[in-house]
């Protein structure tokens, strides 16, 4: 027991002492922090304590500006500021709180040191951001705008694009005297690609020209490249892959803009986008993006490494075959009589059209609409057979491929398709005799693998041409029509049992039907 109350004051009075030293240095500790008022607070976390620093940092100044900003216009957008801007700024403030790993920091300031810090801050930044924008008028279309690019990046990196005006206290922001220039000076720009939507290869080569309102070649104008992979299926597992560059301009106007090395963006349908470089910094605000909008110009492309191996065929070759059902078959209808056919030679697929083939298509054409199951995660796998197509939309694609490659790409007839199927042999299956339920051969009713199409060559029934999912999977198109204005359809498809899967077999559709059971190959005409 303390044996006098002076004691235990002089006690009372030590602990005070200690405990008010132990905020000279961050405290210790997992707890919430309780805001008070009059501080601004930022929150940071990172795998090193420098980068929970570093972000803790840029929470505190992002907050304290973006209040800035709202002062003066309720409806200025979130500010946002580099992390190099945030490590550089408040440099004698020291963390109040972090937890026991460092890995989680907390810093808080006073509202009246706070806004002595950013007086002198915005002062020195408006020093040095005055004379280069009272400059923009003498110089000539690309330097003012690559300059003006360079100004507005920092006024964004620093985020002040909302808050730094043309003189202390006044309301006049240097952004928006810039953006004005700006404005102005993009619509004299007229930018254009050298490459026109379609296939692109390895040896493709992609320059973007720049002229003025006049024709003039605009010489040394920093351009955005811009390079993305579309989600163009939909999906929800899909991630965007993106690639940006600048590049400059030459004295004739041109600059060469490299295809991106990653695997990502190879054999697949792929955007490049070019324009002026406002956006190119990650702080870019609103405006400046749409400074880039107004000029941009995008082309649309499918990009291959090797396109014979991506579309890969089998030559059939010319002459008589047996049509229709064969001997064996004991459960073939009249209409499948046996009988003699001819055909020429030609080259087919070696599996049906697949979602990925279809939807770069529709990517490279613009096209605006898409087929029916495009959006429906049980039909839209890259390598699922494409299906809600008609004979239209199949007939379509032909006629794209065939202008993009120079060769002629069309549906196969009745008589091809099944020659192909049969791939040299006389049997009831492409595979052979063997059930496909019972062996497993296809994509049919209880296969005992998918509820519904399957990526395509996911079963093993290559026939004698190496062609596979001839049955099975999918229905698929032939220009054929028989005593009417339907369409023949072969092959049977994932909603069918074996009998509907036998070579000979065939359905008579509206070719304008799209359902979930149709698709399509096609037949590259070849010389005999």
């Amino acid at each position: 027991m303390f044996k006098s109350k002076k004691n235990f004051r002089i006690l009372a009075a030590s602990l005070c002492v200690a405990l008010l030293g132990s905020f000279a240095s961050a405290k210790k500790s997992d707890e919430p922090i309780k805001e008070e008022a009059g501080f601004y607070y930022g929150y940071g976390k990172g795998s090193t304590k420098d980068e929970a620093i570093v972000a803790a940092k840029k929470n505190l100044i992002e907050k304290a500006l973006t209040e800035k900003a709202r002062s003066t216009n309720s409806r200025a957008p979130r500010v946002s500021v580099s992390k190099e801007i945030a490590a550089s700024r408040l440099a004698s403030l020291k963390p109040f709180v972090e937890d026991k790993t460092g890995l989680s920091v907390t810093f808080r300031i006073k509202n009246e040191d706070w806004e002595k810090d950013e007086l002198a801050y915005s002062a020195n930044l408006r020093t040095s951001v005055a004379s280069r924008y009272e400059a923009l008028s003498s110089k000539k279309l690309a330097e003012k705008l690559n300059e003006s690019v360079d100004i507005l990046s920092i006024l964004a990196a620093n985020g002040e694009a909302d808050i730094l005006t043309v003189t202390p206290g006044g309301n006049d922001l240097f952004s928006k005297k810039i953006e004005s220039i700006c404005a102005d000076a993009v619509k004299e720009l007229e930018f254009k690609l050298s490459v026109e939507d379609g296939i692109v290869g390895p040896d493709t080569k992609f320059v973007v020209s720049v002229a003025d309102a006049s024709g003039n070649a605009v010489a040394g104008l920093n351009v955005k490249a811009y390079w993305e992979t579309p989600n163009l299926l939909g999906r929800d597992d899909f991630e965007v892959q993106d690639v940006t560059s600048i590049v400059k301009t030459d004295k004739s106007g041109k600059a060469t803009v490299s295809f991106p090395d990653a695997a990502e963006f190879h054999n697949k349908a792929v955007t490049l986008t070019v324009s002026t470089a406002f956006s190119a910094s990650p702080e870019a605000t609103t405006a400046m993006k749409k400074l880039d909008n107004a000029s941009s110009v995008d082309g649309n492309y499918v990009h291959y490494d090797d396109f014979a191996s991506t579309f890969k065929s089998a030559s059939v070759p010319a002459g008589e075959f047996k049509a229709g059902a064969v001997s064996h078959d004991k459960s073939a209808g009249k209409s499948e009589a046996s009988h003699k056919a001819k055909t020429g030679a030609y080259a087919i697929d070696l599996a049906p059209v697949t979602n990925a083939q279809y939807a770069a298509f529709l990517h490279a054409t613009r096209s605006e609409t898409k087929p029916d199951f495009f959006d429906n995660s049980n039909f839209n796998l890259p390598e699922q057979p494409v299906v809600g197509v008609s004979v239209a939309d199949a007939e379509a694609y032909a006629q794209w491929l065939s202008s993009q490659t120079g060769s002629v790409y069309r549906l196969p007839t009745e008589e091809e398709w099944e020659k192909a199927a049969r791939g040299g042999k006389e049997t009831i299956y492409p595979w052979g005799d063997e059930d496909p339920a019972k062996s497993k051969k296809a994509n049919c009713k209880k296969n005992g693998k998918f509820k519904f199409t399957s990526p395509v060559g996911s079963f093993e029934n290559a026939n004698g041409f190496g062609l596979v999912d001839m049955s099975g999977n999918v229905w698929e198109w032939t220009s054929s029509k028989r005593d009417s204005e339907q369409n023949i359809v072969k092959g049977g498809s994932w909603m069918d049992g074996p009998k509907e899967l036998r070579i000979s077999n065939f359905k008579k559709v509206d070719g304008k039907s799209t359902t979930n059971e149709i698709g399509f190959r096609l037949v590259k005409e070849i010389s005999e």
